[in-house]
């Protein structure tokens, strides 16, 4: 999937349901969730960033996973959605310099830009307009002396 950086099945559905607690994602008319800022953020990581920043976040991936079950007392991907929403905000507050720490801290960020630059956000709740008005060419003009 990806060149960089490899991400299991179980990793991807893990970064999917960090990325809906973190902005849970409406419906679609078809019925399901449209949830594809994890795969923006996955994107962004394996594209934009160093090596050793790839590493750094592999490893907090594996941490994140390691401290859910110990923190959580379950795996992050069978956590009801309170318990996910606590499990973040504590892990946001914290001040530690972890990998899980940037890991968390990347992936948050990219999964807003991801959300606030998508077509559904654009369209739907800033209503994007591609021009900043509409031409009118047939006005007449108004001598102003």
């Amino acid at each position: 999937m990806f060149k960089n950086i490899l991400v299991t099945e179980d990793q991807d559905e893990m970064l999917a349901l960090i990325s809906e607690t973190i902005i849970p994602m409406p419906n679609t008319a078809e019925g399901k969730k449209d949830n594809s800022t994890h795969e923006y953020t996955a994107r962004m990581i394996d594209d934009c960033m160093s090596k050793k920043d790839q590493e750094k976040w592999l490893q907090g991936l594996n941490q994140f996973a390691e401290l859910a079950k110990t923190q959580g007392k379950s795996d992050f991907t069978k956590m009801d959605t309170a318990s996910r929403v606590k499990f973040l905000i504590d892990l946001d507050a914290s001040k530690e310099e972890k990998e899980v720490n940037f890991f968390f801290k990347t992936m948050k960020g990219y999964t807003l830009r991801g959300y606030t630059t998508s077509e559904y956000y654009l369209t739907n709740i800033r209503d994007y307009k591609i021009l900043p008005g509409k031409f009118k060419g047939c006005v007449p003009v108004s001598n102003p002396s």
